[in-house]
């Protein structure tokens, strides 16, 4: 839609001065102001004149139809010639709604931005930080949107709700930093601010945000246990075994608290990383360091000992994921429409592969002694690297020729002693 031409018609009604009737009696003046119109050339030579409530209503009207792509267009011709008109700010408001639609995140922050610079008072405003916070977060720069939120919340206006989804959204950005110290102190902040708030001011505690929050604070201690490695010496080993069971157990208490609310999305969420929580412990004491020193039986007696011993862990796990997914048929939720359940599936049948599955055990075996992640035990390049680099040392192994037991190679003593 181009416009080749602008004009702004405002249109004055009123009195040079003040009219007098014959009685004397002032008459008020009187001014109607006309919203502004924009001429176009027509088809035929003619020119068409179109008001900025005429663009505005048919923005509106394709938006509702879900055509998105014309809904903007429409909204950016009044934000590029209409500055002054009272259609300006909703339309760079539902611009930015479009683009998101649209998956434009840098046009939607960029209209976003605007907002903020130029309504700062707004209440239009105060929603933009979040808006943009969300398009921020899609463009990956989680940065800005812990800037963001720092400035929102020091805004006066902010109800209960503000503040609980501003610090949700600043503990998620920081979360993906992995400032994991920072981003529990965030959720726990979120707890607090709705507890000590009155009670009609409270969001409900099987809402969308504060479940988040309980599945934020299991993750920012589930990733404090993935980053402790075991290491020798064993005195080390033991201390950082007992700080890994002990952040272990904070992060499974989180997830549980949201599972137990079953949230379509978070309780499904929460359910499969408590799955993962057994799962990458085990893979975490299988990856534990092993001494140098230690012969080839010996490493055979090592491994074979530690999966008895850890293969509680696995079952565990595989019990949890199975339990999940019972969860998504109760509230009718499946793999097609919900991605955690999706990977609970997935991991699900991996685990179950594993535990019935020698070959899979020692794959796992020879990616810890090869110093490998037992994540790439699943990937389909690794696997097929390690199947190859298996296969020609058995066939080495197999072409190298035995030796003759020594006592049977001598010769037989033919003198018989009496």
């Amino acid at each position: 839609m181009k416009f080749v031409l602008l004009v702004i018609l405002m249109f004055t009604t009123a009195c040079a001065g003040t009219q007098t009737k014959k009685d004397s009696t002032p008459i008020p003046q009187e001014e109607v102001e006309l919203d502004p119109m924009l001429v176009r050339p027509g088809p035929d030579g003619t020119t068409e004149a179109i008001d900025v409530n005429e663009i505005f209503d048919r923005a509106y009207k394709a938006f509702s139809n879900r055509n998105f792509e014309d809904a903007a267009e429409n909204y950016a011709v009044i934000i590029k010639y209409f500055p002054d008109s009272r259609f300006y700010l909703p339309s760079l408001y539902n611009s930015g709604l479009a683009y998101e639609k649209l998956e434009r995140w840098s046009d939607a922050a960029r209209i976003y931005e605007k907002i903020i610079e130029a309504f700062p008072q707004k209440e239009d405003a105060k929603d933009a930080y979040y808006r943009l916070a969300k398009a921020k977060v899609q463009l990956e720069d989680h940065s800005a949107v812990v800037e963001l939120m720092t400035q929102v919340l020091l805004r006066s206006d902010l109800s209960t709700f503000d503040r609980v989804e501003a610090h949700v959204r600043r503990a998620n950005s920081l979360l993906e930093l992995k400032q994991y110290t920072e981003a529990a102190d965030g959720y726990r902040s979120v707890l607090k601010i709705n507890a000590d708030a009155p009670a009609a001011d409270r969001v409900a505690y099987d809402s969308h945000y504060i479940v988040q929050t309980y599945f934020g604070l299991g993750r920012a201690h589930h990733e404090q246990v993935s980053r402790i490695k075991l290491v020798l010496p064993p005195e080390k080993m033991g201390s950082d075994l007992q700080e890994k069971a002990e952040l272990f157990m904070a992060a499974q208490h989180n997830y549980i608290r949201a599972l137990s609310y079953h949230h379509p999305k978070w309780s499904m969420a929460a359910g499969y990383m408590i799955g993962r929580l057994y799962e990458d412990f085990y893979k975490d004491i299988l990856s534990a360091e092993i001494p140098d020193d230690l012969t080839q039986e010996h490493l055979t007696l090592y491994f074979e000992e530690l999966r008895t011993q850890i293969r509680p862990l696995m079952v565990r796990a595989v019990q949890v994921y199975e339990k999940n997914l019972s969860l998504s048929e109760r509230i009718g939720t499946s793999a097609g429409d919900n991605e955690w359940v999706a990977v609970t599936s997935k991991h699900l049948e991996r685990l179950r592969m594993y535990l019935d599955d020698p070959a899979t055990q020692q794959r796992a075996e020879r990616f810890v002694m090869a110093g490998r992640d037992l994540n790439d035990m699943w990937i389909p390049m690794p696997v097929a690297q390690d199947s190859v680099g298996s296969a020609v040392n058995r066939a080495a192994k197999s072409s190298k020729p035995k030796q003759k037991d020594e006592t049977s190679s001598k010769p037989a003593n033919k003198e018989s002693k009496p």
